[in-house]
């Protein structure tokens, strides 16, 4: 499901339930965008807390989330736009269920294995689909990953996030990230990692300042073309 190109979310189908990872900025009702794929009952994951991955959370009468990530997810649900919406079209937004490192959500013929992968944000999740060999890595195995966020945690830790779970490397093909245009290869893992080990490392030359917020940071390019690039504070 693609967000007016702002963001994607997946639906995943076994034969007993459904999974919907991430519900975009909700600005439609994804619970019944995914009911035109499936009458099967529904299961809503979360990989993160932003609100362009929990906005559509309101169509679900429950959500589950990595709770690290529930300061977010709360900040997320109060801005401006949210509240507005809230008021205007009666949202309620549903208690969110934790989710643990390792649970398996279990589809049917299809399971979605979590993963804590705290770097982007504390609480970011992804979840490995063994039979299809797929990892669906919301924001935090991605082509632009946002790393200057003041909820993001340092390098470091995206780097030792990313090398506990180093050893799923080879249960997966296809990257689907939380803002996927098209399918990622799954060596975008390996380019990510080395480019935050780079990052780590004081390898900068290359890096191009840009503004956010008033203040300049600096963004990390990597990989092979098309480029990619690390943002960083």
């Amino acid at each position: 499901m693609n967000d007016n190109n702002e963001a994607t979310g997946y639906v995943v189908v076994g034969n007993k339930y459904a999974a919907v990872i991430d519900t975009m900025i909700g600005l439609v009702n994804v619970e019944a965008e995914a009911r035109k794929l499936t009458n099967l009952p529904l299961i809503c994951v979360n990989t993160h807390g932003h609100c362009d991955h929990i906005g559509g959370n309101w169509s679900f009468d429950e959500a589950y989330i990595n709770f690290a990530d529930l300061p977010v997810a709360k900040e997320a649900l109060s801005i401006l736009e949210i509240e507005a919406a809230k008021q205007q079209f009666d949202l309620k937004y549903p208690e969110f269920l934790p989710i643990d490192d390792g649970q398996v959500f279990d589809l049917g013929g299809v399971k979605l294995q979590a993963y804590y992968l705290p770097g982007h944000t504390a609480g970011e999740i992804v979840l490995l689909d063994r039979a299809d060999r797929i990892l669906f890595t919301g924001d935090g195995v991605i082509e632009q990953i946002w790393m200057q966020l003041p909820e993001s945690l340092p390098i470091k830790t995206q780097i030792q996030s990313m090398q506990r779970i180093q050893h799923l490397r080879n249960e997966f093909d296809t990257i689907l990230t939380g803002h996927s245009r098209c399918p990622e290869k799954a060596e975008l893992f390996d380019h990510l990692l080395l480019a935050a080990i780079d990052l780590e490392n004081g390898n900068t030359a290359e890096d191009i300042e840009y503004q956010w917020f008033g203040g300049t940071c600096k963004a990390h390019p990597y990989g092979r073309e098309p480029r990619r690039i690390v943002y960083q504070g």
